[in-house]
């Protein structure tokens, strides 16, 4: 089958302007799927990038959260031992 029977047989009733209509209205409609794909894919890493960052912010704070407790053992330590010489 040659491409105009095959035209024929899809469009049979349809004019050449009609066809170039089609493709030209195929031609707009991927070029949006194309423009929405990339919208999704880069709200899809922007989404990506704050959620690491709220990781990452989150782990600082952890950190912190541990050097102080840490700190606080050391205190609290000192403190027992110096109450230990007052008292024992």
């Amino acid at each position: 089958m040659d491409a105009y029977e095959f035209t024929d047989k899809l469009f049979p009733r349809a004019s050449l302007e009609e066809i170039d209509y089609a493709c030209d209205l195929e031609k707009v409609l991927a070029g949006e799927v194309k423009y929405l794909r990339h919208l999704v894919d880069r709200n899809l890493e922007q989404a990506r990038l704050e959620k690491d960052a709220v990781i990452c912010e989150l782990h600082a704070r952890l950190s912190d959260k541990d050097a102080q407790i840490a700190h606080l053992a050391e205190e609290n330590q000192f403190l027992r031992e110096s109450l230990s010489l007052f008292v024992g």
